[in-house]
């Protein structure tokens, strides 16, 4: 499990809190993940650890909305026999067999293993396909034969990179925004310089495509700069991006971002100052 050392981190808590309750509000027949990674991992208790999940599962106990959450209950009962569930496992123990089949992207080989092996051993778990090539192409290739009813979870971290035939993660959003599907895309950046290109970016391809059933939350790290990175405790900010979701959905995202803002208040990651702020997206109104 070399390939990915993300686990565990702040934004890995965002991403899957909001995941977890979004997939469990929502009625879907298919679950697609564009960026896969591992089922499961096995707990290092790095820095970077005890600041993102150690100090979530410490301090969401103060939150009775924090602590009868899915991902709180999920990762509890894993982190104790020091492993972490990662998306693909959060999405199968969510959904259990709710829904007809998961389809799984991802480049390395071992992660699509990992998730194979994870299901073999679920009870009832619905049909999953994997797939081991560029998802932009991948996902775009398969959207036209996929029911209204399916779900896109886009985990990329870098959104606006296009692949060698030119498009990008947020085309994928878009193009399934477009045929009805929901949508739940997670980003991030390392200074308030690649915040606002990213917010410039996204604000001006959604407007484009006419796109308005959308909710946009950002969690960022007081320690970030404009132009320098002073820490790295995975990733400074992340932003969520859902489409076509429910209004309840819309809502929970905004208020459990305002959740992790309040437990993170007094956070340290080594000497710098770990609380967040929510950067809820102004320009993505424009």
């Amino acid at each position: 499990m070399v390939a990915y050392t993300h686990f565990g981190k702040q934004p890995d808590v965002f991403k899957h809190l909001i995941l977890c309750e979004v997939l469990h509000n929502e009625k879907l027949q298919v679950y697609v993940e564009t960026n896969s990674a591992y089922a499961v991992y096995t707990m290092a208790r790095t820095p970077e650890q005890e600041y993102g999940i150690y100090h979530f599962l410490n301090e969401a106990i103060k939150s009775s909305t924090l602590k009868n959450s899915l991902y709180y209950q999920l990762e509890n009962e894993n982190m104790a026999n020091g492993n972490y569930l990662g998306s693909p496992a959060l999405a199968m123990k969510v959904l259990d067999k709710n829904v007809q089949e998961y389809l799984f992207f991802d480049l390395e080989e071992s992660a699509l293993e990992n998730i194979e092996s994870f299901a073999m051993h679920q009870t009832s778990i619905p049909p999953i396909k994997t797939f081991n090539c560029d998802s932009i192409d991948g996902v775009l290739k398969l959207l036209p034969s996929l029911p209204r009813t399916t779900f896109l979870h886009i985990d990329p971290y870098e959104i606006d990179k296009r692949n060698h035939n030119g498009y990008t993660y947020l085309d994928v959003l878009i193009n399934a925004t477009r045929l009805g599907m929901k949508c739940l895309l997670w980003y991030g950046f390392m200074t308030i310089n690649d915040k606002t290109r990213l917010n410039k970016y996204v604000s001006e391809k959604l407007k484009k495509a006419n796109i308005k059933d959308y909710t946009c939350s950002e969690l960022i790290m007081n320690a970030i700069r404009k132009d320098t990175i002073v820490c790295n405790p995975g990733i400074l900010g992340s932003g969520i991006l859902a489409t076509n979701l429910s209004q309840y959905s819309n809502a929970m995202i905004q208020d459990y971002s305002k959740k992790l803002v309040d437990i993170y208040k007094y956070a340290q990651y080594k000497e710098f100052d770990g609380s967040l702020y929510n950067g809820t997206n102004q320009m993505l109104l424009i």
